[in-house]
């Protein structure tokens, strides 16, 4: 059979586009609506771990993270020509990926360094190492299966999106 690329048009890679606009919108409104709950109740209990990541240097990868991990994706990805590059929807994606790995770490670590912002270089090796790992089983895996349903009946109609 040809390769995958033979396979998956332009189309393609422009839904797939529209999915991971969707994922960043999502995360996007996730993320505002649980700070907006929590601020409006205003509930000392809850309102303390927004606090503790706005100050001491939090505050900065904070704001990173809205205009990397939300903002620039999000105009990149409103365009239909960005979309339809493979090129440039894979480097969305890892960059997505890469900040979602900083989003979790600010959500997990003012917890244990209140004071102030914290970089061990265990936080960026580790994440590397079992991604790597992780990627090192799923492509092994992936080499003794087919990335197409051949035997599918409506695969021909399926290939022939548009």
């Amino acid at each position: 059979y040809a390769p995958l690329s033979n396979w998956v048009s332009a189309n393609i890679y422009n839904d797939l586009g529209n999915f991971l606009l969707a994922f960043v919108a999502f995360w996007a409104y996730i993320a505002f609506s649980q700070f907006l709950i929590i601020w409006s109740g205003d509930l000392p209990e809850e309102i303390t771990w927004y606090i503790d990541r706005t100050q001491g240097g939090w505050q900065w990868l904070a704001i990173a993270l809205i205009l990397f991990h939300f903002a620039l994706p999000m105009v990149i990805l409103l365009a239909r020509w960005a979309k339809r590059r493979v090129r440039i929807l894979t480097s969305v994606a890892a960059f997505i990926l890469v900040l979602q790995l900083v989003a979790i770490f600010w959500l997990v670590m003012p917890a244990f360094y209140p004071l102030g912002f914290h970089l061990h270089w265990l936080d960026l090796v580790l994440p590397v190492a079992i991604g790597g790992l992780w990627v090192a089983f799923f492509s092994w895996q992936l080499k003794k299966k087919s990335l197409l349903p051949l035997h599918d009946p409506r695969f021909q109609e399926v290939s022939a999106h548009d």
